[in-house]
């Protein structure tokens, strides 16, 4: 890593004061994989500061540490341990140092070891080994893994990526992608041949970025992140893709911004995000009462708290309600095995709003060119109003609060969206399309004019529209 590299303001001052202090940490054994509890903005061994990059201050605390200075331990530090083998010396100097350089020198990878995160609860955090600098992955995930590629600016580092029929990458917004083959039948997964054979015709391919949903790369279909691994000798990456707090999100950003030495495009885009992130909270927090909401992405349950749905709705201040005794989302309609859930519609558990985050699937087939982006021509105005009914069981369908968002825009536009929904006389739409096409703008190659499509449908927008003959 280039030592030069521009600083940041709003994101170091945030995560460096959150990750402040932090010492706890845990490892089992000292092998890859070990689970671990580490707080830090750029999450690689090395960064022993904790914060947000790794340059020569790293080796001033590491030097510290090895002359056993007062309050300078590898307990407090564990990041220290840059060369991953429980000891902190001289060793881990060298690996710092040839981090800052960029490498070995002479255009061979080095090993550098990171933290991966999975939404397995027994686990959720676990210690990954990677050959690094990268040059080529194989991009494991959806539109918002999509999104971060696009903000660090390593779009010609992605050999291969892999999506399902039915939700392939918008046309508009990531003609690149679009025009890929899929190297699996859905998001989740990767088939063996397509994915060998993607490897063999790109040379220097070394690793597979994936999100931290324990059900990507599970094995259960098509390849297991042991097999690719293990078979096919690549490293498997795992960031929170889908992260809405802006301090996972930066740290998701930071990390592929280090693998492939883009690091400036990184700091940018992760103090922006937390610009407009805080921005939000600042003015949310004016509120005399925060709105009751509930979220979903689908049209027959809500989302349970712990989702990246509802956090979508509570960064935007509201204050989430579902019935707690649940941990998974609740139907409020009989669908396959799942029964519908009573507690749902009792006036405790009601809310005021309910958002639903949906795909251009929701608009109708993507395959005949639905999309938030495209022409509303293509919009399957039936099935639009079929699915928004279903939610006339809460008492907010009755008063006409149940809104439609645009679920594969940019997180923080997301959240903007459903902040102009709860809170329209703190965030204006307006100012929520301007943050929006700014975005755009900056990391997206300005794809599309935000004020020409619409991102957010009220219930009365849904029910007006006219059903083609």
């Amino acid at each position: 890593m280039n030592a030069n590299t521009t600083k940041i303001v709003a994101v170091i001052a945030v995560i460096v004061v959150a990750s402040a202090g932090i010492g706890t940490f845990m490892i089992l054994n000292k092998d890859k994989g070990d689970e671990v509890n580490i707080t830090a903005a750029l999450e690689v061994y090395g960064n022993a500061n904790n914060d947000y990059k790794i340059d020569e201050s790293d080796v001033t605390l590491i030097q510290k540490i090895i002359d056993k200075e007062d309050g300078y331990t590898l307990e407090k530090y564990p990041l220290a341990d840059a060369n991953y083998d429980s000891v902190v010396d001289a060793k881990d100097v060298e690996q710092v140092r040839k981090i800052i350089a960029g490498g070995n020198g002479d255009g061979t990878q080095m090993s550098v070891w990171h933290i991966n995160h999975t939404t397995d609860t027994s686990i959720n955090q676990y210690v990954a080994e990677t050959k690094w600098p990268v040059s080529k992955v194989i991009g494991n995930g959806a539109a918002n893994a999509l999104i971060i590629y696009e903000m660090v600016g390593i779009r010609d580092n992605i050999s291969g990526i892999n999506y399902s029929s039915s939700s392939p990458p918008d046309s508009i917004v990531y003609s690149y992608y679009s025009k890929m083959k899929s190297l699996g039948t859905s998001t989740m997964y990767l088939t063996e041949g397509l994915l060998t054979d993607c490897v063999k015709n790109n040379p220097g391919t070394t690793a597979v970025i994936t999100a931290d949903n324990k059900g990507y790369l599970d094995g259960s279909k098509g390849v297991s992140e042991k097999y690719i691994e293990e078979t096919l000798g690549l490293d498997v990456i795992r960031i929170e893709h889908a992260a809405v707090d802006p301090e996972e999100y930066a740290s998701a950003i930071l990390m592929v911004g280090f693998l492939f030495n883009k690091n400036t495009q990184a700091y940018e885009a992760a103090e922006w995000i937390q610009d407009v992130f805080d921005h939000i909270e600042e003015e949310t927090s004016k509120a005399s009462k925060k709105v009751r909401v509930a979220a979903t992405s689908y049209y027959n349950y809500l989302s349970a708290r712990n989702s990246d749905y509802a956090d979508v709705t509570v960064a935007a201040g509201g204050e989430y309600t579902l019935w707690t005794a649940s941990k998974s989302s609740i139907y409020f309609k009989d669908s396959g095995s799942y029964t519908a859930d009573p507690n749902i519609l009792k006036p405790e558990f009601q809310p005021d709003v309910i958002i639903a985050l949906r795909t251009g699937a929701f608009l109708g087939k993507v395959s005949e060119g639905a999309s938030w982006y495209g022409n509303e021509s293509k919009w399957n105005v039936n099935t639009m109003q079929t699915q928004l009914k279903n939610f006339e069981v809460f008492d907010c369908y009755g008063s006409k609060n149940v809104y439609t968002v645009a679920g594969d825009i940019p997180i923080v536009a997301r959240v903007l969206y459903s902040a102009a929904i709860m809170y329209p006389d703190l965030i204006s739409m307006e100012y929520a399309d301007q943050m929006h096409q700014e975005f755009v703008d900056k990391f997206l190659g300005s794809s599309y004019n935000v004020s020409e499509h619409r991102f957010v449908l009220s219930q009365s927008d849904v029910e007006s529209m006219k059903v083609s003959a």
